[in-house]
């Protein structure tokens, strides 16, 4: 009994020493007995393992480490409970007894980064607190804005205080990419060659604030887009992450003048680079929008269409309708109550089922209906995708 007692424990400690990723979370009056973990890509989270309760404790126990980042864990319900840095030490324990305060997290064992990503965290809901608390008050704007830019020292200061001097260490990644930037050195220091910065949602943020900010100029856009990918260097990981962040972001822009940084990503990045997971039928599709917005670009001569090119008329609005879409009919009679005001004005409705135009909805990047174009007299493209109330202010524009 001795010898198969001893065998036993001595099976379970090689277990445990040989385990790569061995990291226990318990929490107080916790009720679920089962909670999800969580990664981060970006903004969005992919599960990496259901964890059941042993005695209190939830066990993230690997025999390979897991990679380094910042991970979710949640109720089983999908309720967030705390956000966990992974460095490369894996082998500690977590006791949360109040997830309002993460400066009262228990750690055990060798979690440098951990420790301090908890510190971190609870500062960064200090300072956004108090700047929220700041900026309701109108009381005194100049004293206002004193005291908000001493809270950014302050708080800049105290997370440069937290770096270590491992170097390579994720937490020193983290730090610097919380520091907020003007719009000339934005980037400097978010490390964009550095994989393990997808696994923090705040990339999606500062991507979106960065380009929603730029000037709707499509070559200023494409130079900024070619020097972000430029800051990626050697790691593939964010260079993919980025273009296919790009690609949805202006794959249908609010502006109706930026097609050249569709066909910019397509033509200079996907076709060039060889991405992982894209399917030639896919890159084929690709290359062909990039061939038609070519020549739907504002300024351009609208394809022609049945007897388009024969209207005489200041302007022509060419509407692309499905005959069962109610906006379609709304959109037509709005249409018809400004040519009413402007006669200069001629509406050329297109059926988009009964055509028999081969490729129609691809001709004109019609992605839902319904599509307006409005042409000058030339048929040159003057605004598009707009709807029928933005139509009146193109009309007699000196």
């Amino acid at each position: 009994m001795k010898r198969i007692l001893l065998s036993l424990f001595l099976l379970l400690s090689a277990n445990v020493l040989t385990a790569q990723t061995d990291i226990k979370v318990s929490f107080e009056n916790q009720q679920d007995s089962t909670i999800i973990l969580y990664r981060y890509r970006g903004a969005k989270t992919f599960i990496v393992d259901t964890l059941k309760q042993n005695q209190g404790v939830f066990q993230i126990h690997y025999k390979k480490k897991l990679p380094e980042g910042i991970y979710l864990l949640t109720s089983i319900n999908n309720f967030p409970l705390v956000e966990i840095l992974v460095g490369k030490k894996q082998h500690f324990s977590l006791t949360f007894n109040d997830l309002e305060d993460l400066n009262s997290v228990k750690i055990k064992g060798n979690a440098k980064e951990t420790e301090i990503y908890f510190k971190l965290m609870a500062k960064v809901r200090q300072h956004e607190a108090n700047i929220a608390i700041l900026n309701g008050e109108n009381d005194n704007l100049y004293e206002n804005v004193k005291k908000n830019d001493s809270l950014k020292t302050d708080f800049n200061k105290f997370t440069e205080s937290l770096k270590i001097k491992k170097k390579g260490a994720f937490i020193n990644t983290v730090i610097a990419s919380l520091r907020r930037n003007s719009l000339n050195d934005y980037w400097q220091d978010f490390p964009l060659d550095d994989a393990r910065i997808l696994t923090y949602p705040l990339i999606d943020n500062k991507l979106t604030t960065y380009f929603d900010i730029l000037p709707a100029d499509a070559q200023k856009i494409n130079d900024e887009i070619d020097k972000l990918i430029a800051k990626t260097g050697d790691c593939e990981e964010v260079r993919d992450y980025l273009i296919w962040y790009l690609y949805h972001k202006y794959y249908s822009p609010k502006h109706m003048n930026l097609d050249d940084v569709y066909i910019h990503l397509v033509d200079d990045y996907f076709l060039k680079f060889e991405m992982e997971n894209i399917p030639e039928s896919l890159l084929n599709m690709m290359a062909d929008r990039a061939n038609y917005l070519e020549s739907l670009k504002i300024g351009a001569k609208l394809p022609a269409i049945g007897n388009l090119y024969s209207i005489d008329a200041e302007y022509v609005a060419v509407v692309f309708y499905d005959k069962t879409c109610h906006k379609c009919a709304q959109e037509g009679r709005a249409l018809e109550e400004i040519r009413a005001r402007h006669p200069e004005m001629v509406i050329f409705p297109v059926e988009v089922n009964s055509t028999d135009i081969k490729n129609l909805l691809s001709i004109y990047d019609i992605q839902t209906t319904p599509m307006i174009y409005l042409l000058d007299s030339k048929k040159k493209i003057i605004a598009k995708r707009i709807k029928a109330e933005q139509v009146e202010p193109f009309l007699n524009i000196d």
